[in-house]
């Protein structure tokens, strides 16, 4: 699994892409999404906000960058992908 971190062009979030292609309906049956579409999956996950996209990229609004990159191999590995 490859992750990329870099600050969104707002600054409000970081931009999290992976080379994992996501399957937001089956993701909404195992997260507990605000809003859930073939196109974008948005959820509170331990308390940050998430958006998710099937090209696999994330916007995460972290404070930290470490932080960002926990969520997102923390959320992965729920959807059952595991990091070899």
């Amino acid at each position: 699994m490859v992750i990329s971190v870099r600050v969104c062009s707002g600054r409000t979030a970081f931009e999290v892409s992976t080379n994992i292609k996501i399957d937001l309906v089956k993701a909404s049956c195992v997260l507990d999404p605000k809003i859930s579409t073939k196109h974008i999956l948005l959820l509170t996950y331990k308390g940050v906000d998430v958006s998710m996209y099937p090209s696999g990229r994330m916007l995460i609004k972290a404070k930290t960058r470490e932080e960002s990159i926990d969520i997102a191999r923390k959320l992965l590995t729920d959807l059952g992908f595991v990091e070899i």
